[in-house]
């Protein structure tokens, strides 16, 4: 009898897998409930890399944005700084655009496509 229950297990370990496999049959089915607690919990475990992004995009925007003031200013007041504003575009153009695009496009993308 001892072989047979190795074999095949014992009542209790065929119950113990039975509840196993039922239990992975409900957990294959998402409930619209279940789906926005899970929604939930990716947010909250997102929200360390808000932070960061939010240090990107300062990091590179703001001499960005200052620099160009700085020429704007100077253009009003008479300097022809044409060539400095387009030294600007080529050094922070590109990663101004990834980082805004970072931080502001993260939901943009459709499902489907990630």
């Amino acid at each position: 009898m001892r072989l047979f229950s190795k074999i095949f297990g014992s009542d209790s370990a065929i119950k113990s897998g039975m509840d196993l496999i039922a239990n992975t049959g409900d957990a294959l089915v998402f409930t619209d409930e279940e789906k926005s607690k899970q929604k939930i919990e990716l947010l909250k475990a997102y929200e360390p890399f808000k932070l960061i992004q939010r240090f990107i995009v300062m990091v590179f925007c703001l001499p960005y944005v200052g620099l160009h003031t700085a020429v704007i200013i100077g253009c009003i007041f008479g300097a022809d700084w044409g060539a400095i504003s387009t030294m600007i575009n080529e050094a922070f153009g590109y990663p101004v655009l990834a980082a805004v695009a970072l931080y502001l496009g993260g939901g943009a993308i459709p499902k489907r496509y990630r």
